[in-house]
């Protein structure tokens, strides 16, 4: 297996496993691939870079939210109760399990303060209204993601409820920056159904056969 260089001491990592897992059927997130729950596949990843001490599991290690956004906030506020000085913060879903180091690293050393993989549409898209829009024109966001520590904590602050997909959109509403974003291969896909697990698996078993 290829290793990666350590990330700088200062940043961390918020792996979101707090979700209820409606369209699932179930806790996703604790759904076993290969005898191991989700959420390890991509904690087991982020000890690629980080120390275990830089990763907090929201829904293992502090409670999950009741929305996205709360689950997020737990985990930071997680870290700011240390009062540690932290540079970056990784944002990872357990449902996107075969997330690489490579990844985690090229986001880790980006200069921006706020760092998305993106995925070009393929279908056509078409408003509620009945208005089609050019696909060519709109970009998948995924994660994971990454941000400035202290600018993402400021931001879910400025108000008590907050209830966003991704951290990107906050960091633009309340600060007007927009994401780097990052072209990326088909192994972010998400989990959402249990159908998607053997789809996963096969993922996974070509991954390996690239390293």
């Amino acid at each position: 297996m290829k290793t990666y260089a350590a990330a700088n001491c200062s940043d961390i990592a918020v792996i979101l496993a707090g979700g209820k897992g409606t369209r699932f059927k179930g806790k996703k997130q604790f759904a076993k691939l290969r005898g191991k729950a989700l959420w390890r596949h991509v904690y087991d990843t982020v000890t690629n870079l980080l120390p275990k001490e830089n990763i907090v599991v929201v829904g293992v290690d502090v409670e999950g939210g009741e929305t996205r956004s709360q689950s997020v906030i737990n985990g930071l506020k997680y870290f700011e109760g240390k009062g540690l000085d932290y540079a970056k913060v990784l944002i990872v879903e357990s449902a996107r399990p075969l997330v690489t180091p490579k990844q985690l690293q090229i986001l880790l050393t980006q200069t921006r303060e706020s760092a998305t993989f993106i995925s070009p549409l393929v279908n056509t898209i078409i408003g509620c209204d009945g208005t089609y829009y050019n696909r060519e024109e709109f970009y998948e966001l995924l994660t994971p993601q990454c941000f400035d520590f202290k600018k993402l904590c400021c931001a879910y602050a400025t108000k008590k409820e907050w209830d966003m997909t991704d951290e990107t959109r906050v960091m633009y509403e309340v600060y007007a920056i927009k994401p780097e974003m990052i072209k990326t291969g088909e192994n972010l896909v998400k989990v959402t159904y249990q159908r998607d697990l053997p789809f996963i698996e096969n993922l996974l078993h070509q991954q390996e056969e690239d390293i």
